[in-house]
């Protein structure tokens, strides 16, 4: 039943890339869902807030960005002592066409609604693909990113400090249905929505399938709000595991009324992992 989902969802991806040329919306806070409810996949929202008081909840937090005079966020996982992994269309400067300042990036772990969080620190450098670019109409725009972007959206913050904290680690599975018939185990996808910044949320039992449509990327039924960009899809809970990320959603068109929610998409473990290891290997 899921490779059945994932091959009428593969289908539409691909149509948008080549027929419809309708780009996926990706889900930075900044960006308000164009038609509602963005994200939310199966009819009714799974998405459950919980208290980050254990990990891996303590190393998943907010990936804060100060843009000129315009704040915005997304949700970043600690992948290291001191590497964040966020989706890369969150650190663009729209205004200035480029890459926001380290500087400007600000990580919260486990933060909480009451103020508390486990740890912070400011960015030091990002590694992103190289190949990465937004769309470019009128300039850089952080709401839609072309079909082939999509397993590039991915960055790698390195912190100034280390936050002492556990990282979670991840594995890349290569074109598979997540989880498997008979598996024991379950797709999980937390992040801060903007509906509720300062709450970690998580939907739990949810599905996935790697390397779809395409090497790298990623299509999942996670339920997702705008905020949630950059947010971990996790293999729990034997043995914890990041197997990707979100990014966005694509939309599906019905004619006259308008469009509804197709499936959550993202990249895979398998297109930044290279990059995620060296990162961890060069941290001082």
């Amino acid at each position: 039943m899921i490779s059945k989902y994932f091959a009428r969802a593969a289908l539409w991806v691909a149509t948008t890339v080549y027929v419809l040329l309708i780009p996926l919306r990706a889900e930075a806070e900044e960006v308000a869902p164009v038609l509602p409810p963005a994200g939310i996949l199966v009819g009714r929202d799974h998405r459950v807030p919980i208290q980050p008081d254990s990990w891996p909840w303590t190393s998943i937090g907010r990936v804060n960005v100060i843009e000129g005079l315009r704040p915005k966020y997304c949700t970043g996982t600690l992948i290291g002592r001191r590497q964040v992994l966020t989706a890369a269309h969150c650190l663009i400067n729209a205004r200035l066409d480029g890459w926001v300042k380290p500087r400007e990036i600000h990580f919260v772990a486990g933060q909480s609604r009451d103020g508390t969080f486990h740890g912070h620190s400011v960015a030091l450098d990002i590694a992103t693909d190289p190949n990465f670019r937004p769309a470019a109409e009128g300039g850089a725009s952080l709401a839609l990113l072309e079909p082939d972007m999509i397993a590039r959206d991915w960055a790698i913050i390195t912190l100034v400090d280390d936050l002492h904290l556990s990282p979670v680690p991840w594995s890349a599975f290569r074109n598979a249905d997540l989880p498997a018939a008979g598996d024991t185990r379950e797709i999980a996808r937390a992040g801060y929505s903007r509906d509720r910044p300062f709450l970690l949320s998580i939907h739990r039992g949810c599905s996935a399938k790697t390397d779809a449509p395409r090497p790298g990327s990623l299509l999942h039924r996670c339920e997702s709000r705008p905020g949630d960009s950059g947010s971990p899809i996790l293999l729990m809970p034997d043995k914890v595991v990041l197997i990707g990320i979100h990014t966005g959603v694509v939309q599906a068109s019905q004619g006259d009324l308008g469009y509804s929610p197709g499936t959550g998409v993202g990249v895979s473990a398998s297109a930044f992992g290279q990059a995620a290891e060296l990162a961890v290997e060069q941290s001082p």
